[in-house]
Protein backbone atom coordinates (compact mmCIF):
# COMPACT_ATOMS: atom_id res chain seq x y z
CA UNK A 1 0.00 0.00 0.00
CA UNK A 2 1.78 3.38 -1.01
CA UNK A 3 1.54 6.32 1.47
CA UNK A 4 -1.05 9.24 1.01
CA UNK A 5 -0.16 12.01 -0.87
CA UNK A 6 -0.86 15.97 0.14
CA UNK A 7 -2.73 17.04 2.78
CA UNK A 8 -2.31 14.46 5.25
CA UNK A 9 1.56 14.15 4.85
CA UNK A 10 1.28 18.20 5.85
CA UNK A 11 -0.86 17.87 8.60
CA UNK A 12 0.96 14.99 10.72
CA UNK A 13 3.73 17.48 11.80
CA UNK A 14 1.84 19.89 13.11
CA UNK A 15 -0.87 17.36 14.88
CA UNK A 16 3.27 15.57 16.37
CA UNK A 17 4.50 19.02 17.31
CA UNK A 18 0.64 20.04 18.49
CA UNK A 19 1.28 16.83 21.16
CA UNK A 20 4.80 17.36 21.89
CA UNK A 21 4.39 21.68 23.01
CA UNK A 22 2.28 20.87 26.12
CA UNK A 23 4.10 17.94 27.11
CA UNK A 24 7.91 19.23 26.41
CA UNK A 25 6.83 22.51 28.48
CA UNK A 26 5.38 21.13 31.16
CA UNK A 27 8.82 18.57 31.75
CA UNK A 28 10.94 21.85 31.01
CA UNK A 29 8.98 24.06 33.76
CA UNK A 30 9.25 20.84 36.08
CA UNK A 31 12.71 20.04 35.40
CA UNK A 32 13.62 24.01 35.66
CA UNK A 33 11.87 23.88 39.03
CA UNK A 34 12.87 21.14 40.72
CA UNK A 35 16.88 22.17 39.91
CA UNK A 36 15.87 26.04 40.91
CA UNK A 37 14.68 25.04 44.46
CA UNK A 38 17.71 24.55 46.24
CA UNK A 39 18.91 28.01 44.79
CA UNK A 40 15.75 29.43 46.02
CA UNK A 41 15.69 28.84 49.12
CA UNK A 42 19.44 29.83 49.56
CA UNK A 43 18.24 33.24 48.00
CA UNK A 44 15.09 33.26 50.06
CA UNK A 45 16.92 32.99 53.26
CA UNK A 46 19.73 35.51 52.18
CA UNK A 47 16.75 38.02 51.17
CA UNK A 48 14.72 37.50 54.10
CA UNK A 49 18.31 38.07 55.99
CA UNK A 50 19.56 41.21 54.51
CA UNK A 51 16.14 42.91 53.82
CA UNK A 52 16.59 43.07 49.95
CA UNK A 53 13.42 42.57 47.78
CA UNK A 54 12.35 39.85 45.98
CA UNK A 55 12.72 41.99 42.67
CA UNK A 56 16.39 41.02 43.39
CA UNK A 57 15.19 37.00 44.01
CA UNK A 58 13.74 37.16 39.84
CA UNK A 59 16.83 39.10 38.89
CA UNK A 60 18.80 36.13 40.51
CA UNK A 61 16.44 33.54 38.79
CA UNK A 62 16.72 35.33 35.65
CA UNK A 63 20.66 34.94 35.82
CA UNK A 64 20.13 30.98 36.59
CA UNK A 65 17.63 30.09 34.36
CA UNK A 66 20.13 29.81 31.21
CA UNK A 67 22.32 27.38 33.04
CA UNK A 68 19.43 25.44 34.27
CA UNK A 69 17.59 25.28 30.81
CA UNK A 70 20.31 23.34 29.54
CA UNK A 71 20.35 21.14 31.89
CA UNK A 72 16.79 20.74 31.45
CA UNK A 73 15.96 21.34 28.31
CA UNK A 74 17.38 17.57 26.94
CA UNK A 75 15.75 15.60 29.38
CA UNK A 76 12.41 17.26 28.92
CA UNK A 77 13.12 17.03 24.98
CA UNK A 78 13.70 12.81 25.69
CA UNK A 79 10.63 12.62 28.14
CA UNK A 80 8.08 14.44 25.72
CA UNK A 81 8.98 12.60 22.83
CA UNK A 82 8.63 8.97 24.13
CA UNK A 83 5.18 10.28 25.86
CA UNK A 84 3.96 11.63 22.57
CA UNK A 85 4.49 8.63 20.47
CA UNK A 86 3.86 6.51 23.36
CA UNK A 87 0.18 7.79 23.11
CA UNK A 88 0.06 8.11 19.31
CA UNK A 89 0.89 4.11 19.67
CA UNK A 90 -1.78 3.47 22.83
CA UNK A 91 -3.92 5.14 20.55
CA UNK A 92 -3.70 2.88 17.49
CA UNK A 93 -2.57 5.69 15.21
CA UNK A 94 1.16 4.98 14.78
CA UNK A 95 -0.62 1.57 13.31
CA UNK A 96 -3.27 3.39 11.29
CA UNK A 97 -0.36 5.57 9.97
CA UNK A 98 1.97 2.43 9.18
CA UNK A 99 -0.41 0.59 7.11
CA UNK A 100 -1.30 3.53 5.73
CA UNK A 101 2.11 3.35 4.24
CA UNK A 102 4.09 5.78 6.18
CA UNK A 103 7.54 4.86 6.74
CA UNK A 104 9.43 5.26 10.04
CA UNK A 105 11.14 8.70 8.69
CA UNK A 106 7.50 10.42 7.70
CA UNK A 107 6.65 9.70 11.17
CA UNK A 108 9.66 10.61 13.25
CA UNK A 109 11.17 13.60 10.95
CA UNK A 110 9.26 16.44 13.03
CA UNK A 111 10.82 15.37 15.95
CA UNK A 112 14.11 15.00 14.26
CA UNK A 113 13.92 18.75 13.31
CA UNK A 114 12.91 19.81 17.10
CA UNK A 115 16.05 17.56 18.26
CA UNK A 116 18.09 19.40 15.98
CA UNK A 117 16.74 22.81 16.91
CA UNK A 118 17.21 21.68 20.29
CA UNK A 119 21.03 21.28 20.35
CA UNK A 120 21.63 24.08 18.43
CA UNK A 121 20.17 26.37 21.01
CA UNK A 122 21.96 24.47 23.57
CA UNK A 123 25.42 25.21 21.68
CA UNK A 124 24.94 28.32 22.63
CA UNK A 125 23.57 28.17 26.18
CA UNK A 126 26.52 26.15 27.33
CA UNK A 127 29.20 27.66 25.68
CA UNK A 128 28.49 31.18 26.35
CA UNK A 129 24.57 31.90 27.80
CA UNK A 130 24.68 29.95 30.80
CA UNK A 131 28.44 30.98 31.74
CA UNK A 132 27.89 34.53 31.47
CA UNK A 133 24.71 34.46 33.02
CA UNK A 134 26.11 32.08 36.34
CA UNK A 135 28.73 34.19 36.43
CA UNK A 136 26.72 37.12 36.95
CA UNK A 137 24.43 35.51 39.55
CA UNK A 138 27.59 34.50 41.84
CA UNK A 139 28.46 38.36 41.84
CA UNK A 140 25.66 39.55 42.82
CA UNK A 141 25.02 37.12 44.93
CA UNK A 142 28.35 38.15 46.43
CA UNK A 143 27.57 41.78 46.64
CA UNK A 144 24.15 40.76 49.04
CA UNK A 145 25.67 38.87 51.28
CA UNK A 146 28.33 41.17 52.07
CA UNK A 147 25.62 44.01 52.74
CA UNK A 148 24.99 44.70 56.21
CA UNK A 149 21.16 44.82 57.26
CA UNK A 150 21.95 45.22 61.15
CA UNK A 151 24.67 46.96 63.36
CA UNK A 152 25.35 45.38 66.90
CA UNK A 153 26.00 48.67 69.40
CA UNK A 154 28.02 47.33 72.30
CA UNK A 155 29.08 49.93 74.57
CA UNK A 156 32.83 49.49 75.24
CA UNK A 157 33.87 48.48 72.52
CA UNK A 158 35.42 49.07 69.27
CA UNK A 159 33.05 48.82 65.48
CA UNK A 160 34.22 48.28 62.26
CA UNK A 161 32.36 50.54 59.56
CA UNK A 162 34.05 50.22 56.41
CA UNK A 163 37.80 52.14 56.57
CA UNK A 164 36.43 52.99 60.21
CA UNK A 165 36.57 52.06 63.79
CA UNK A 166 34.36 53.14 66.08
CA UNK A 167 34.11 53.31 70.01
CA UNK A 168 30.92 54.17 71.92
CA UNK A 169 31.31 55.05 76.09
CA UNK A 170 27.61 54.58 75.74
CA UNK A 171 25.38 52.83 72.92
CA UNK A 172 21.49 52.66 72.69
CA UNK A 173 21.22 49.54 70.17
CA UNK A 174 17.33 50.19 69.35
CA UNK A 175 18.20 54.29 68.75
CA UNK A 176 21.55 54.31 67.60
CA UNK A 177 22.45 57.10 69.88
CA UNK A 178 25.86 57.35 71.31
CA UNK A 179 27.19 59.25 73.81
CA UNK A 180 31.31 59.28 74.35
CA UNK A 181 32.50 58.61 70.82
CA UNK A 182 35.68 57.90 69.52
CA UNK A 183 36.39 57.08 65.42
CA UNK A 184 39.33 56.65 63.92
CA UNK A 185 40.59 55.88 60.37
CA UNK A 186 41.63 52.21 60.36
CA UNK A 187 43.51 51.75 56.83
CA UNK A 188 47.23 52.67 55.82
CA UNK A 189 46.20 56.06 53.22
CA UNK A 190 44.61 57.58 56.22
CA UNK A 191 46.22 56.12 59.73
CA UNK A 192 46.06 58.26 62.20
CA UNK A 193 42.93 60.59 61.60
CA UNK A 194 40.80 60.52 64.45
CA UNK A 195 37.32 62.12 65.29
CA UNK A 196 36.12 62.73 69.30
CA UNK A 197 32.06 63.46 69.59
CA UNK A 198 30.09 64.16 72.71
CA UNK A 199 27.58 62.25 71.26
CA UNK A 200 26.42 60.91 68.01
CA UNK A 201 23.93 59.05 65.85
CA UNK A 202 24.05 56.12 63.97
CA UNK A 203 21.69 54.81 61.05
CA UNK A 204 21.28 52.51 58.56
CA UNK A 205 19.56 52.98 55.71
CA UNK A 206 19.22 48.83 54.12
CA UNK A 207 21.50 48.21 51.30
CA UNK A 208 22.76 51.51 51.18
CA UNK A 209 25.05 52.79 53.67
CA UNK A 210 25.61 53.62 57.36
CA UNK A 211 25.30 56.82 58.55
CA UNK A 212 26.95 58.17 61.40
CA UNK A 213 26.19 62.03 62.48
CA UNK A 214 28.65 63.06 65.13
CA UNK A 215 27.98 66.28 67.55
CA UNK A 216 30.38 69.00 69.39
CA UNK A 217 33.73 67.81 68.57
CA UNK A 218 37.56 67.54 67.26
CA UNK A 219 38.97 66.53 64.34
CA UNK A 220 42.92 65.52 64.51
CA UNK A 221 44.98 65.45 61.51
CA UNK A 222 48.41 63.54 61.30
CA UNK A 223 50.86 65.49 60.14
CA UNK A 224 54.51 63.88 59.13
CA UNK A 225 56.46 64.87 62.02
CA UNK A 226 55.00 62.51 65.12
CA UNK A 227 55.27 65.46 67.31
CA UNK A 228 52.93 67.64 66.02
CA UNK A 229 49.49 67.56 64.39
CA UNK A 230 46.28 69.47 63.18
CA UNK A 231 43.52 69.74 65.06
CA UNK A 232 40.21 71.37 64.55
CA UNK A 233 36.72 71.55 66.44
CA UNK A 234 32.78 71.09 64.60
CA UNK A 235 29.48 71.14 66.03
CA UNK A 236 28.26 68.76 63.25
CA UNK A 237 30.54 65.87 61.61
CA UNK A 238 28.70 63.77 59.02
CA UNK A 239 30.42 60.51 57.56
CA UNK A 240 28.54 57.96 55.64
CA UNK A 241 30.10 54.73 54.95
CA UNK A 242 28.39 52.15 52.11
CA UNK A 243 27.63 48.91 52.56
CA UNK A 244 26.86 47.60 49.17
CA UNK A 245 29.60 47.15 46.33
CA UNK A 246 31.51 44.74 44.46
CA UNK A 247 33.51 42.42 46.60
CA UNK A 248 36.89 43.43 47.37
CA UNK A 249 39.74 42.61 44.88
CA UNK A 250 39.71 39.94 41.78
CA UNK A 251 37.39 37.05 42.74
CA UNK A 252 38.39 33.22 41.18
CA UNK A 253 36.00 32.35 38.70
CA UNK A 254 35.10 28.78 38.61
CA UNK A 255 34.62 26.71 35.56
CA UNK A 256 30.82 26.87 35.42
CA UNK A 257 31.35 30.72 34.77
CA UNK A 258 33.82 30.86 32.42
CA UNK A 259 32.78 31.35 28.96
CA UNK A 260 34.04 28.35 26.45
CA UNK A 261 36.10 31.32 24.73
CA UNK A 262 37.64 31.85 27.76
CA UNK A 263 38.48 28.35 28.50
CA UNK A 264 39.96 28.32 25.32
CA UNK A 265 42.27 31.49 26.19
CA UNK A 266 42.87 29.94 29.58
CA UNK A 267 44.08 26.88 27.71
CA UNK A 268 46.27 28.25 25.61
CA UNK A 269 48.21 30.69 27.91
CA UNK A 270 51.59 29.95 29.08
CA UNK A 271 52.63 28.52 32.23
CA UNK A 272 49.12 27.39 32.85
CA UNK A 273 49.47 23.90 34.80
CA UNK A 274 48.46 20.66 33.58
CA UNK A 275 45.86 20.01 35.69
CA UNK A 276 44.04 23.30 35.17
CA UNK A 277 44.23 22.91 31.02
CA UNK A 278 42.97 19.28 31.46
CA UNK A 279 40.15 20.58 33.33
CA UNK A 280 39.06 23.43 30.75
CA UNK A 281 39.29 20.53 27.76
CA UNK A 282 36.89 18.44 29.51
CA UNK A 283 34.66 20.99 30.40
CA UNK A 284 34.83 22.61 26.77
CA UNK A 285 33.85 18.88 25.02
CA UNK A 286 31.38 17.86 28.24
CA UNK A 287 30.01 21.27 26.70
CA UNK A 288 29.34 20.18 23.27
CA UNK A 289 28.69 16.62 24.57
CA UNK A 290 25.36 17.52 26.41
CA UNK A 291 24.18 20.31 23.90
CA UNK A 292 24.28 17.25 21.33
CA UNK A 293 21.92 14.94 23.84
CA UNK A 294 17.99 15.64 22.11
CA UNK A 295 20.05 15.03 18.69
CA UNK A 296 21.38 11.42 19.93
CA UNK A 297 18.01 11.55 22.42
CA UNK A 298 16.08 11.31 19.06
CA UNK A 299 17.27 8.27 17.47
CA UNK A 300 16.82 6.38 21.10
CA UNK A 301 13.11 7.92 21.88
CA UNK A 302 11.87 7.38 18.43
CA UNK A 303 12.00 3.37 17.48
CA UNK A 304 11.37 3.40 21.67
CA UNK A 305 8.17 5.31 21.46
CA UNK A 306 6.64 3.63 18.18
CA UNK A 307 6.93 0.47 19.74
CA UNK A 308 4.66 1.29 23.31
CA UNK A 309 1.67 -0.05 21.94
CA UNK A 310 0.03 -0.34 25.55
CA UNK A 311 0.15 2.23 28.58
CA UNK A 312 2.22 3.80 25.97
CA UNK A 313 2.17 6.83 28.03
CA UNK A 314 3.41 5.15 31.30
CA UNK A 315 6.13 3.07 30.13
CA UNK A 316 7.22 5.94 27.94
CA UNK A 317 7.73 8.01 30.80
CA UNK A 318 9.61 5.19 32.92
CA UNK A 319 12.04 4.29 29.65
CA UNK A 320 12.85 8.05 29.40
CA UNK A 321 13.66 7.97 33.02
CA UNK A 322 15.76 4.65 32.47
CA UNK A 323 17.45 6.49 29.79
CA UNK A 324 18.58 9.42 31.40
CA UNK A 325 19.85 7.68 34.26
CA UNK A 326 22.37 5.51 31.98
CA UNK A 327 22.85 8.58 29.63
CA UNK A 328 23.99 11.11 32.73
CA UNK A 329 25.76 7.55 34.72
CA UNK A 330 27.72 7.60 31.53
CA UNK A 331 28.81 11.44 31.57
CA UNK A 332 29.92 11.17 34.94
CA UNK A 333 32.31 8.14 33.94
CA UNK A 334 33.83 10.26 31.07
CA UNK A 335 34.23 13.00 33.01
CA UNK A 336 35.99 11.30 35.56
CA UNK A 337 38.10 9.53 32.81
CA UNK A 338 38.85 12.78 30.92
CA UNK A 339 40.20 14.07 33.93
CA UNK A 340 42.08 11.57 35.32
CA UNK A 341 43.66 10.97 31.83
CA UNK A 342 44.98 13.86 29.64
CA UNK A 343 45.10 11.58 26.95
CA UNK A 344 41.50 11.26 26.80
CA UNK A 345 40.17 14.19 28.21
CA UNK A 346 39.22 15.40 24.90
CA UNK A 347 37.17 12.68 23.83
CA UNK A 348 35.89 10.76 27.40
CA UNK A 349 32.92 13.04 27.26
CA UNK A 350 31.60 11.94 24.46
CA UNK A 351 31.06 8.55 26.20
CA UNK A 352 27.62 9.05 26.92
CA UNK A 353 26.78 10.48 23.45
CA UNK A 354 28.52 7.14 21.76
CA UNK A 355 26.70 4.75 23.83
CA UNK A 356 23.63 6.78 23.05
CA UNK A 357 24.43 6.66 19.49
CA UNK A 358 25.27 3.03 19.35
CA UNK A 359 21.65 2.10 21.10
CA UNK A 360 19.96 4.29 18.79
CA UNK A 361 21.34 2.87 15.87
CA UNK A 362 20.34 -0.72 16.81
CA UNK A 363 16.90 -0.06 17.46
CA UNK A 364 16.26 2.13 14.60
CA UNK A 365 17.56 -0.49 12.77
CA UNK A 366 14.93 -2.68 13.93
CA UNK A 367 12.26 -0.10 13.51
CA UNK A 368 13.01 0.86 9.63
CA UNK A 369 13.40 -3.01 8.89
CA UNK A 370 9.69 -3.94 10.48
Amino acid sequence: MQRPIGAPLNILPRYCVRLFLPVFLLCLGVFTGVLLMNHFLRLFNLALLKGISLFWIAGCFARLLPYFLSLALPMAFLVAVLVTLGQLSEQGEIMALRASGFSFFDLTWPFLALALACSALLLVLNHRTAPAGFHSFRKQYQIAAQQVSKVELQPGSFLRLGPWKLYARRADPDTGRLRGVYLVRANLRDAGLRVSAREGLLTLAPGRSLDLELSDGTLQLPNQLPEKFTAGRFSRYRLSVPVLGAPQGKPSLDIPEITSSGLRSRIAEPGRDAQSRNEYRVELALRSAAALAPFFFFWIAAPLGLRLVRHGRGLGFAASLVVLMGYYGLIAVGVGVGRRHDRLSDAAPWLADAAALALGAALTRKAVSR
